[in-house]
């Protein structure tokens, strides 16, 4: 085992507490438990076999235990840390990583080959495994087996006050303490798989491989309702505020209205999400943190959706936790890793792998920041520190691809400068995209507002052949005046004739369109409207007087 290397011990002692990245610690194997907070340390486990004690201030280990191969669960129980393995063993340790007691259910008496997960009320700790529930005392004896069956698909449990309730192939159960079936609920469609089943406010969430999220009355079993994503929930639900946030399979953090189920936002990552999201702040901001199978760790607003800040990983990113103004997490590197709060950016465009030709690089995102007076930096390729257009609802950066791009890969990062300090790295928010220089240039759709009249401002309109979208910052050029519009532009012209208007844009084929200017005086719309109107009243003449006239003389 590792501790803290010793660079990044360097960027702590020339950043204090400004460091983007605080601090790391490696671990032999991948760590996917959510941490918990046991005597002012954090605790998580690694699928190494090992339970460690890190402190929070500088990621230095304080201690570790034996816990046994691939620990899946870790939890404060009567004064002590409880951690529960795949192989079907259950340790307590003490507070300097003492084993307390030691409970293996691979063996004659319980033939346990698997641990799905472990939860703990005031009283007992109790385990779903592969051949039932089992029920454990604080002395780390079995108490009872208070569910027997043989399954291979079965949730982590609930442990109630006086109940236990888990999910078991298609089926939700609910029973007491010592295994009476209070009621039992079914899907139509799915099984129920690695979500744990949450409670609040009289209500049990979980996810399911049907694609939802399920809300059930805990007292009888009733469904409220369910809320459908793109691919299967497996990750644990958060309840917050009236809000149920989960991530899905498809790569879709969602929230929805804990009562009703109706989806409020949906926010985006690249690839799964299977962890717990956790509720916390960024730069002054309510967020949900949530790791993803993207090798990120996400900082979501908890109002709009909005992705706040993002870091990076070199693995899946486990259940986060949020504490002390940092939020720490365990990743399949085999690293548990803790960045500062207090300031963030994330890079909404481009995005990841998006190819880029020789039109204007939009770059743009969000940031948030406690101490105020905020800059947003970005950077590319490695190079100089260069200072974005900030505003409430974000920040944003033009990039000439000519100039500032190479060929092939790039990489884009961002970092906030505020009255407290700076993000320092060694990481900083980042996109990589690919820039393509042989991609043809793009051409441009002109229209202009009709009836042009002398010293009348008429407005002209840009957009994109390529899918219709308004371009900005584009010149324009008529009549000998140059103009510079975003989406479009008003122009007045004083003498009547004929003009070529002229438009020119960065990654764009240059257009022009020919506009007639008519002398104020002289409408052709009101020419054209009178002529029709001569006519009509001449017909109306013609058909009522003199055809009859006419008629009678002959």
């Amino acid at each position: 085992m590792r501790d803290m290397k010793k660079p990044i011990l360097l960027l702590l002692l020339l950043s204090l507490s400004y460091a983007s990245l605080l601090w790391q610690y490696s671990t032999d194997g991948p760590v996917t438990t959510k941490p918990v907070v046991y005597q002012n340390a954090i605790i998580t486990a690694s699928d190494d076999g090992n339970i460690y004690a890190i402190d929070p201030a500088t990621g230095n280990k304080k201690w570790q235990a034996r816990a046994g191969k691939e620990p899946n669960e870790v939890f404060v129980f009567d004064g002590g840390v409880v951690a529960s393995t795949t192989a079907g063993k259950v340790v307590k340790i003490g507070s300097t990583g003492n084993v307390i007691w030691e409970l293996n259910l691979n063996v004659t008496d319980y033939n346990v080959s698997y641990i799905y997960g472990a939860a703990a009320n005031l009283n007992y700790i109790f385990v779903t495994a592969n051949n039932g529930v089992y029920s454990i005392n604080k002395n780390g004896t079995v108490r009872a087996k208070i569910a027997t069956y043989n399954a291979s698909g079965v949730t982590a449990p609930l442990a109630g006050t006086d109940y236990v309730a888990y999910g078991k192939g298609n089926e939700f159960i609910k029973s007491t303490e010592t295994g009476q079936v209070q009621w039992r609920t079914s899907l139509s469609e799915g099984s129920f798989w690695l979500s744990r089943p949450v409670l609040e406010g009289g209500v049990i969430y979980i996810g399911a491989l049907d694609n939802k999220i399920h809300a059930y009355v805990a007292s009888n079993g009733l469904e409220m309702w369910s809320a459908r994503a793109r691919n299967w929930v497996v990750g644990s639900p958060l309840v917050l505020s009236g809000a149920v946030y989960f991530g899905s399979n498809d790569g879709g953090v969602y929230a929805v209205d804990s009562g009703s189920g109706v989806v409020k936002w949906v926010a985006r990552t690249a690839l799964a999400v299977q962890s717990q999201p956790e509720a916390g702040m960024m730069g002054g901001q309510e967020v949900i943190f949530i790791g993803s199978t993207d090798k990120s760790v996400y900082a979501i607003s908890q109002d709009t959706g909005d992705i706040i800040w993002k870091g990076g990983s070199e693995g899946s990113v486990a259940s986060p936790l949020f504490y002390q103004s940092e939020i720490v997490f365990g990743a399949a590197d085999g690293k548990i890793s803790a960045y500062s709060t207090e300031r963030a950016c994330s890079i909404t465009t481009p995005g990841e792998a998006e190819v880029v030709g020789l039109k204007e690089v939009i770059v743009s995102g969000r940031y948030a920041s406690e101490a105020g007076d905020a800059k947003v930096m970005i950077q590319v390729n490695g190079g100089d520190w260069l200072e974005a257009n900030a505003s409430e609802s974000g920040w944003v950066y033009y990039l000439n691809p000519k100039t500032s791009l190479n060929a092939g890969l790039n990489t884009i990062s961002c970092k906030i400068v505020d009255a407290g300090g700076e993000e320092v790295g060694p990481t900083f928010t980042t996109v990589a995209i690919n820039h393509d220089p042989s991609m043809a240039l793009s051409n441009l759709v002109i229209t202009v507002s009709p009836a042009i009249l002398e010293d009348t401002a008429f407005t002209v309109y840009v957009n994109d052949a390529d899918d219709g979208s308004p371009v900005d910052r584009f010149k324009l050029t008529v009549a000998g005046k140059e103009y510079s519009g975003d989406k479009n532009v008003t122009v007045t012209i004083s003498e009547p004739g004929d003009y070529d208007v002229a438009i020119s844009k960065m990654g764009f084929n240059d257009a022009s369109k020919k506009v007639t200017v008519n002398a104020s005086g002289v409408n052709p719309l009101f020419v054209i409207l009178g002529v029709l109107l001569i006519a009509v009243v001449l017909s109306q003449v013609w058909s009522r007087f003199l055809s009859k006239r006419f008629a009678k003389k002959k």
